[in-house]
């Protein structure tokens, strides 16, 4: 894709990507309610399962920070990944007292990304061969700061 020549021309682009990224999202959703539904969960429980697999382990209490809910709530969505067996709780080796949430990602891969397998095969290293290195670092860039934004909100 070439540069926007002009503001016109650079709003359009604007535009475009809202809407592609708007049409991503709401594939990405529907994909997910799929995923929900066929191991018994909801979008918060796939939404907390999500931060555990993209942050790594961690304590209940960080999760709640993460998802905006409160720690009574996060047991809930612990409890029911875990009765999914998408999720684990050990004991901080630390703290004793304390509860690191670890997430499955082995199940979680065999549970839920046959739901996402459309995706799955668009995001294959071939898909990404049409564009340059420098292309594919100013995409990463843009998602990467976009995401950030997000998670600031929350922070």
């Amino acid at each position: 894709m070439s540069k926007p020549r002009t503001a016109q021309d650079h709003e359009a682009a604007i535009r475009e990507l809202r809407l592609h990224l708007r049409h991503f999202v709401t594939e990405l959703l529907v994909s997910s309610f799929e995923a929900t539904e066929s191991v018994g969960l909801n979008s918060t429980d796939i939404g907390s399962l999500c931060l555990l697999l993209l942050h790594g382990p961690m304590p209940a209490g960080r999760l709640a920070g993460l998802t905006g809910l409160t720690t009574g709530a996060v047991t809930g969505v612990v409890d029911r990944l875990e009765k999914a067996s998408l999720v684990r709780r050990e004991l901080d080796a630390a703290d004793r007292r304390r509860v690191i949430v670890v997430a499955d990602a082995e199940r979680v891969e065999r549970k839920l990304f046959p739901h996402f397998s459309s995706l799955m095969r668009a995001a294959s290293p071939e898909f990404y061969d049409r564009y340059s290195a420098a292309q594919l670092i100013t995409v990463s860039d843009f998602l990467s700061r976009l995401s950030s934004v997000d998670e600031e909100s929350r922070a």
